[in-house]
């Protein structure tokens, strides 16, 4: 498959103000959709299959394929595996005329059914996680831009008072209101030689030796290093826990650049002192206290105490969450709580989809 610039160089006009009409039939859940057969159906009205008459004969598709996936489309959500629905158009055009049926039984994050959509044909796409079915419902349904602005609005305005609360810190140039941009946690490890308990951040960049004697970097315990013992910290080792080490700030009173950071063990005392004073006592407060809104709390992959877990994040070395909390921090648990509590009262059924298929995709989309 090679690459190229969008179809003619262009997506198209994304962002039309007058929305069409989608027909009634979506369904998102863990049963068949009830809608399916009558859908079904009246596609076979206007279209009935009469094997003596049909002539289908297409030759194989045996064409170069030129995509890109640098397109907005493509870039809207994440999804594993996922395909760009430009080369999918070629398909649909070579096999299929407007109007056909496409059916994708295993639709993913709906690639075939944007493409059948964008080429005039009429879809039928399935999968068995209901988190497919809702980003393929998102992908193809139009949306009501002023409604959906409006709507984001409102949202940006209950929750601001909040979220300000859960990230506000102070900037330690000229003492003015902060926001927290984004906090770094280092896992805590045992060196094998002394035994201490060290942050991966703390460790000592240094060079090491592979088994057959190459030279490689690596890094080293902080204590050890100062006894002139070059020990290597593994991150496959037992782990103890994580610690706050870095906050990135942004300054809200003025200071130019307004972004800056500080560290646990900053040289700098004054930013080790507002550390300690604005940023880990931020944490303890929003630990100390009960997150008032629903957030889930069963285990990963709804796997009984007993049974082993499998999958990527069970690797030895790895992070080994629990339970789907573990994920995240405290305060983005909370916020992401808060967000979801406040879109789950919307009254419009298709602006409220709008803004989770938003959330999850920011979430999906994050560093």
């Amino acid at each position: 498959m090679t690459r190229r610039k969008a179809e003619n160089g262009k997506q198209g006009n994304l962002f039309e103000r007058k929305v069409p009409q989608m027909p009634v039939g979506y369904y998102s859940g863990d049963k068949p959709n009830p809608n399916l057969r009558a859908f079904v159906e009246e596609h076979m009205k206007e279209r009935p299959y009469d094997p003596a008459t049909d002539d289908y004969d297409v030759p194989a598709f045996d064409k170069p394929i030129e995509t890109t996936k640098a397109t907005a489309i493509y870039n809207m959500h994440t999804y594993w595996s996922k395909k760009p629905h430009d080369a999918i158009r070629q398909y649909i055009r070579h096999y299929t005329k407007p109007g056909d049926l496409v059916l994708d039984p295993l639709c993913g994050s709906g690639g075939t059914a944007l493409a059948a959509l964008m080429e005039g044909r009429k879809v039928v796409a399935i999968d068995r996680s209901p988190a497919a079915t809702f980003i393929t419902k998102n992908y193809c349904t139009p949306v009501d831009l002023d409604k959906t602005a409006e709507s984001f609005k409102a949202l940006e305005s209950k929750v601001k008072p909040e979220i300000d609360w859960l990230y506000e810190t102070r900037c330690d140039r000229c003492g003015g209101k902060a926001t927290i941009a984004y906090i770094v946690y280092s896992q805590i490890l045992q060196c094998p030689r002394c035994l201490e308990r060290i942050s991966f951040f703390d460790c000592i960049d240094a060079v090491g030796e592979t088994t057959k004697g190459n030279l490689r970097n690596i890094k080293a315990c902080p204590f050890c290093y100062e006894r002139g013992i070059v020990e290597e910290i593994s991150t496959r080792s037992q782990r103890f826990g994580a610690l706050p080490v870095l906050v990135s700030y942004l300054c809200r009173n003025g200071c130019t650049p307004s972004r800056d950071q500080r560290r646990h063990n900053d040289l700098d005392t004054r930013k080790r002192d507002y550390f300690m004073k604005y940023d880990l006592r931020k944490l303890r407060e929003i630990e100390s206290k009960e997150i008032p809104y629903w957030y889930p709390k069963n285990r990963m992959m709804n796997a009984p105490e007993d049974q082993e877990r499998w999958g990527l994040l069970y690797r030895p070395g790895s992070a080994d969450p629990k339970m789907v909390a573990d994920l995240y921090s405290r305060g983005s648990l909370w916020a992401l709580a808060l967000l979801l509590h406040e879109i789950s009262t919307v009254a419009d059924s298709g602006i409220r989809d709008t803004l989770l298929f938003v959330l999850g995709a920011a979430l999906l989309r994050r560093p």
